[in-house]
């Protein structure tokens, strides 16, 4: 029996391969599909989420699962250029997981009249959550998509031997998305990681002077989170979820600093933005293995003030990105000291 997770290159998004085998039988999960180049075009050289699906092609395997967690450009995008290809996903996807607004709107029975007011739009080709999600329900047409919204109270789900927990979202959070569906911020607003970046403070100090300020997002507030229990191990995938939903449910669960989840792996939320990744959440979690998915290149992430946290809370807690390049220039000089608990994600990791 073996679980294998790939965190691919995904720009500034996520996109999460993992595979389980047990006794001769395999089960793949997707979960989001980064930004629109994460799979590229048909033409020239195929990028990551392109790649990975051919692999599965030429070995006859195929999607048990797919999930997207939220309606976010870089985890959205992805999946629509991947559902355009009538001989990628359409054809290889078994189910479907994606809380769209239509599903929101007809399981709580409200009218979905207002479902294209987005603030701040100036044109109609802007690329937008709600124009996103919708332009995904039309792709899932006639595809095995889960007509039930994923929320934290629902009981455990059982798919394929494997059991997912629903951590986030609440009903609440998908109240919000259901009235008003917002971009987070428009290609016009994004800032560098240079611009915005925290790295010229020391962990020390970002520890001294901490305080926490929650993330406000709508989108991120309606994300999929989840605990994924496979051969009694545990991967904890956050998506951008809020910290304080997650941590409401892991206290709901019967987790607590004395007797906190230990998971094999956790996929740190929103890209490790400080906004998402509270001391109090990580009070609840054991793991020796944190992974940030980003190349740093939109909104700062990850936050060097997150990454003091997760590195404060245990001295045990390691942590993966899936570029290189975002540990350069983290440490200040002095800091080498955690140097050794910084890692590049490999290819695969298998637990």
């Amino acid at each position: 029996m073996t679980i294998s997770v790939r965190v691919l290159h995904a720009g500034h998004g996520d996109c999460i391969f993992i595979s389980h085998q047990s006794d001769g039988n395999t089960f793949n999960l997707l979960i989001d599909g980064g930004p629109a180049a994460t799979f590229g075009s048909l033409y020239g050289y195929p990028s990551p989420l392109r790649l990975l699906l051919e692999e599965l092609k030429e070995t006859g395997q195929i999607i048990d699962l797919a999930v997207l967690t939220h309606v976010d450009d870089d985890h959205i995008g992805g999946f629509l250029e991947a559902f355009s290809h009538d001989d990628y996903l359409p054809s290889m996807v078994r189910e479907v997981w994606f809380n769209s607004y239509k599903l929101i709107s007809k399981e709580s029975g409200a009218a979905d009249d207002d479902k294209n007011h987005v603030e701040g739009i100036s044109s109609s080709d802007t690329k937008t959550s709600i124009t996103q999600g919708i332009t995904l329900e039309e792709k899932l047409v006639g595809i095995n998509w889960w007509q039930k919204v994923i929320r934290n109270d629902l009981p455990v789900i059982v798919r394929g031997g494997l059991e997912f927990t629903i951590l986030s979202p609440s009903v609440e959070c998908l109240g919000k998305l259901q009235k008003k569906w917002v971009r987070e911020a428009g290609s016009d607003v994004k800032k560098t990681a240079k611009e915005q970046t925290d790295y010229h403070l020391s962990v020390a100090d970002l520890i001294r002077n901490d305080k926490f300020v929650k993330d406000a997002s709508v989108p991120n507030g309606s994300s999929i989170a989840f605990i994924l229990r496979a051969d009694d191990k545990n991967i904890v995938l956050l998506g951008d979820a809020f910290a304080n939903i997650v941590t409401a449910k892991l206290l709901d669960l019967g987790y607590s600093e004395e007797c906190p989840l230990v998971a094999e792996v956790v996929k740190v939320s929103h890209h490790g933005s400080k906004k998402n990744t509270s001391s109090e959440l990580l009070n609840l979690i054991r793991s020796e293995r944190f992974v940030i998915s980003t190349d740093g290149a939109i909104f700062g992430h990850p936050d060097k003030r997150a990454v003091a946290r997760i590195l404060k809370n245990n001295e045990a807690n390691n942590i993966f990105f899936n570029y290189e390049s975002v540990i350069r220039g983290m440490l200040l000089s002095g800091e080498e000291e955690y140097m050794s608990r910084l890692h590049v994600f490999p290819s695969e990791m298998v637990l």
